[in-house]
């Protein structure tokens, strides 16, 4: 036996001794390290579950909000279109009863002014007529006259 074969033999029982004295600590150890990584790999899982879990559900938000905001949208729209249809009949119903105001107010300043000149006519109607039965008439044919229109006066008022 050489030395190279006793220093083999020698390695394998120094190994086959750590083997036998170590090998439920490097067992354990390795035990403990495959448990370690089990249970980081179902955890990277749940993680992914839950992420494509989330992001299938923002996904749906995400189309539910399109759908959303294009109903806030026509319904803004048909608010504003309403609004304006409102605004519009109002505009038209103010301006047809101030067109009404002012043609009541045109046929009464009419009306005044029909009433200011038959007065005035009447007036100067009976101031002529005063001058000419003044200057005309004597004052037998002025005193039958005036009883003439004495007498006519209740029917005249009736």
């Amino acid at each position: 036996m050489t030395e190279t074969h006793i220093v083999a033999i020698a390695l394998v029982i120094f190994l086959a001794l750590v083997w036998w004295k170590g090998r439920h600590a490097i067992l354990g150890g390795l035990d403990k390290k495959i448990a370690q990584i089990r249970t980081e790999i179902d955890d990277a899982g749940r993680l992914r579950e839950e992420a494509e879990r989330l992001y299938a559900e923002n996904a749906k938000k995400a189309e539910n909000s399109d759908a959303e905001s294009a109903a806030i949208v026509a319904q803004a729209k048909a608010e504003a279109e309403r609004m304006q249809a409102d605004a519009i009949s109002n505009f038209e119903a103010l301006t047809e009863r101030r067109r009404e105001q002012a043609k009541a107010k045109i046929a009464q300043a009419e009306a005044e002014a029909i009433r200011a000149v038959r007065i005035e006519a009447t007036r100067v109607a009976m101031q002529a007529a005063r001058e000419i039965i003044r200057d005309e008439l004597s004052g037998d044919q002025a005193d039958a006259l005036l009883n003439q229109a004495i007498e006519d006066l209740p029917r005249r008022l009736s």
